[in-house]
């Protein structure tokens, strides 16, 4: 996301794709205080390749100390500076114009701003109790291991110390993710685990009409499977498909043999693997489904071959051997 720094606070503000600037605090994303500001007196917006600056005021906009031409679209370059008005007493200084894209602005000192892909990990990678993933709706989801919610621009994040500010996907950015994000369906999509007879060895691959994409072992796919055979048992025993494979959580994390605090951080793991597997399947982060207290394997595809042997296969719609 494009970035400008306020030489005078020092002070970051990051754009969405249509940036207004103005006195009009209804009107402009960046209220600015100088009195020969217009209401609405300039924008920047992204054209899908580069970022425009467009004056709209009466008494003008510098960029690099020359005013330029009211309603004229000019290509913004990293490094020049910009002025709302001649009276202004900021100058603002381009230090980035990367694409649009949703964010997590820090609110504190030493923690790193987050462009937010489709999937992410709170507060990393290594030791994850939150995510942050985009719904085919466009709507961005945050999730712990009780809850989830959907954000709203300004949004406070937390999670353990660190704190981070929502900033939300772009109108732009939405649309291109929905036309991305329906390429592919749940049904073109099938999980494969591949099982030792001992069941120390767990892989897993996921096909498609495209190809296949190996997993490899993972500890917690283990996990994976369990949730699967689970919810390979209730279909044989006829239960509909919104009771299949639910089980609590502190009864899963008894068979694992984890603290539950782990088994969450292993349920975060499998969802941003197969997220990041699979970026162009509408919720494909579900291959771990949360309600109160229980989680189950999603509405997926699956086959569990062990050792030689196809132990059992699953669909959504029918249960096949």
């Amino acid at each position: 996301m494009a970035t400008l720094r306020d030489e005078k606070t020092g002070d970051k503000i990051f754009l969405r794709s249509l940036h207004a600037f103005g006195r009009n605090p209804a009107k402009a994303d960046t209220v600015l205080a100088n009195h020969d500001a217009s209401q609405l007196h300039a924008s920047i917006r992204w054209n899908g390749d580069a970022w425009e600056l467009i004056d709209h005021s009466s008494n003008g906009t510098l960029l690099n100390g020359r005013r330029i031409a009211n309603n004229v679209k000019l290509e913004l370059a990293a490094g020049q500076t910009l002025q709302f008005a001649p009276g202004a007493q900021t100058q603002w200084t381009v230090l980035d114009l990367d694409p649009p894209c949703a964010m997590l602005v820090s609110m504190q000192a030493g923690t790193p701003d987050i462009c937010l892909g489709h999937f992410h990990l709170l507060p990393n990678e290594a030791e994850p109790s939150a995510s942050v993933s985009l719904a085919p709706e466009g709507l961005w989801l945050y999730e712990t291991d009780s809850a989830r919610q959907v954000l709203k621009e300004g949004d406070r994040v937390q999670v353990g110390s660190d704190i981070w500010k929502f900033t939300g996907s772009p109108e732009i950015e939405a649309t291109v993710d929905m036309h991305h994000l329906h390429q592919r369906r749940h049904d073109d999509v099938l999980f494969q685990f591949k099982v030792s007879l001992n069941e120390e060895h767990i892989s897993l691959s996921i096909s498609d009409p495209a190809g296949e994409i190996d997993l490899g072992e993972r500890t917690h796919h283990y996990g994976l499977l369990t949730l699967a055979r689970r919810r390979l048992a209730d279909a044989g025993r006829g239960l509909d498909q919104s009771s299949q494979g639910w089980i609590d959580i502190g009864q899963l994390s008894s068979m694992l043999g984890l603290e539950q605090n782990h088994l969450n951080m292993q349920i975060f793991r499998a969802r941003s693997q197969v997220a990041k597997a699979l970026p162009s399947v509408p919720n494909g982060s579900d291959i771990v489904e949360r309600r109160r207290g229980e989680v189950r394997f999603g509405a997926f595809r699956f086959q569990i071959h062990r050792g030689t042997k196809v132990e059992g296969c699953f669909s959504p719609s029918e249960l096949y051997v």
